[in-house]
């Protein structure tokens, strides 16, 4: 048993010759260029690619940046310092991790990531510290989220429709 097709076959023809030439740099440029960005929305909004929420910081990381002046003669410490603490985010005492993002497009492929060698322990989490006895949540950063694909797939549709 087969299947037998007709019709005007012309579009098909003329979408395959643009798919064999490749997609336009301007088309992998935008698509890389809504990666990144989501990517720093990621660290406002402290989530995964996937959407689930980063762990909190720990006690003892928020304490570390107590500094002498916020402690108290009492105990405790200051309400500007419990403020601060609170407002807190990770991976963005710096900025540093959060501005070294960025992106490059290499024939057909789209890189977005950093060089900052820390990235990897926050990334997928770890053990850290001297003799590496202190243990990193992966807090992920990098990744294809939904939103990510969805813009794609509509960048690379848009342009199959405008080139027809």
């Amino acid at each position: 048993m087969g299947v037998r097709l007709t019709g005007d076959w012309q579009e098909l023809h003329r979408a395959l010759r643009r798919v064999v030439r490749g997609v336009p740099e301007e088309v992998k440029r935008a698509i890389a260029e809504g990666i990144t960005s989501r990517t720093l929305r990621r660290f406002d909004e402290q989530r995964a690619p996937d959407g689930s929420p980063w762990p909190p910081l720990s006690p003892a990381t928020l304490m570390a940046e107590v500094g002498p002046r916020d402690r108290l003669k009492r105990g405790g410490i200051s309400a500007r310092a419990q403020r601060r603490m609170a407002l807190r985010k990770a991976l963005v005492r710096t900025g540093r991790l959060k501005n070294s993002i960025s992106w490059k497009v290499a024939g057909n492929a789209i890189a977005v990531g950093t060089n900052v060698l820390y990235a990897r322990i926050h990334q997928f989490g770890g053990l850290a510290g001297r003799n590496r006895k202190v243990p990193i949540p992966a807090r992920p950063f990098l990744g294809i989220s939904r939103e990510d694909q969805e813009e794609a797939a509509e960048l690379l549709r848009a342009w199959l429709r405008r080139s027809r």
